[in-house]
């Protein structure tokens, strides 16, 4: 007899770092892929400023003829705009400007990548360790409702008794789903930041970030307004417009352009030849160039200073609510959630306690785990948000 035993494949789950999921976001998140391409067209256009003009060769020939009398002449002559000896360095200099912008928002991409990597994968661990929590005190009482079922049978507890317990049993089977969604839905979060593929399963090690600060809230709003790689960007790239308008000022000039050669005639009159073109600026002065240069000015300076209130807001905003979860955090160190429901099944299984208190105890301990994990969670989420509005990392913060 042949047995056909089934070969059950299982994912390995990989396990990856806080250091290993930062790495894999700065180099997958699409965000930074975008801003590294604006960055190397930035380059591009700030070398294709940056290149001199091509010369312009000329070669003209002329045979003439009326009879028995022939006349010849050619000339060979290069020529070459002159306007980039006074156009150039304002376009060059915008360009590098722009360049230095497109840099500082890489900068601040990178930032905000953190924060999100850093919220998500701390609120995965925390969910995931909760879900593994309910699980457990689930089988817990799975256990108990079996053995509750038996001592029905031997007239130890009524009908009534029993059925509480599996009502509570449910009540935990439909939480615990609640906070798998949540666990599920981070997951995902953290995937999509990094790159991970969407079937891949992922788990996290417990991670220790730092979330002390002992900075005021007027520090934190001025070294905002100091270390914002947005706003420096903004205020960066009003300097490269503002470049750009002498630029298309400058061009009010008009074009010029120079020639010099070498001309020769039959009659062996031959020597050199120099010629000067410029454009009479009767009509085009650039003027249109020149008007959208200013309104783009006047629009940059606009958002800087919207930006610039935009971010004492985020700040203090953010700043309050740290405060109010670090509080709330610090005060629930003193709750031992696993004494709670332990005792409570012990003391219920001896007969010390009452349903209605054992009850209160399972209850009390499942609130009280979520209630724990969310204000750990709450506190990170916080904290990296003060990080994104400060514009810098709060553990190298300096006073």
């Amino acid at each position: 007899m042949l047995l056909f035993i089934p070969c059950v494949f299982i994912k390995a789950q990989q396990k990856i770092s806080f250091d290993e999921a930062l790495k894999s976001a700065y180099q997958n998140n699409i965000d930074l892929q975008k801003q590294s391409a604006r960055i190397q067209t930035a380059e591009s256009v700030l070398g294709e400023s940056s290149r001199l003009p091509n010369p312009v060769f000329t070669y003209t020939r002329e045979d003439l003829n009326s009879g028995s009398t022939n006349y010849k002449e050619w000339i060979a002559s290069g020529s070459i705009p002159l306007n980039f000896l006074w156009n150039r360095w304002s376009n060059v200099e915008s360009k590098e400007k722009s360049l230095e912008a497109q840099k500082l928002l890489y900068e601040a991409h990178k930032l905000n990548v953190s924060a999100q990597v850093r919220e998500s994968y701390f609120a995965f661990n925390k969910y995931s360790e909760l879900s593994g929590r309910l699980n457990n005190t689930l089988t817990r009482l799975t256990e108990l409702a079996e053995s509750a079922k038996h001592r029905l049978n031997e007239g130890d507890i009524s009908e009534y008794e029993l059925q509480r317990i599996l009502i509570e049993v449910n009540k935990i089977k439909a939480t615990a789903s609640e906070i798998e969604l949540l666990k599920t839905k981070f997951e995902n979060n953290l995937k999509l930041l990094t790159g991970y593929d969407s079937s891949e399963k992922i788990i996290t090690e417990s991670v220790e970030l730092n979330t002390d600060l002992d900075f005021s809230e007027e520090e934190l709003v001025t070294n905002a307004l100091k270390n914002r790689n947005d706003l420096k960007a903004l205020k960066t790239l009003i300097e490269s417009e503002n470049l750009f308008l002498s630029h298309n000022q400058m061009k009010i000039i008009p074009d010029i352009s120079l020639s010099a050669g070498y001309k020769k005639q039959t009659d062996d009159l031959k020597g050199t030849v120099f010629q000067i073109n410029f454009e009479v600026p009767l009509f085009n002065r650039n003027q249109n160039a020149i008007q959208q240069s200013e309104i783009e000015v006047n629009l940059l300076e606009k958002d800087a200073a919207f930006l610039n209130n935009k971010i004492k807001t985020e700040v203090s905003e953010t700043y309050k609510s740290y405060v109010l979860n670090k509080s709330l955090y610090n005060a629930r160190n003193d709750i031992k959630m696993d004494n709670i429901f332990n005792t409570a099944a012990y003391s219920y299984e001896q007969g010390e306690i009452s349903l209605v208190e054992f009850i209160d105890g399972i209850n009390a301990f499942i609130d009280g785990s979520i209630l724990s994990s969310e204000l750990e969670i709450n506190l990170h989420k916080n904290y990296s948000r003060l990080e994104k509005a400060v514009g810098i990392s709060l553990t190298n913060f300096e006073k």
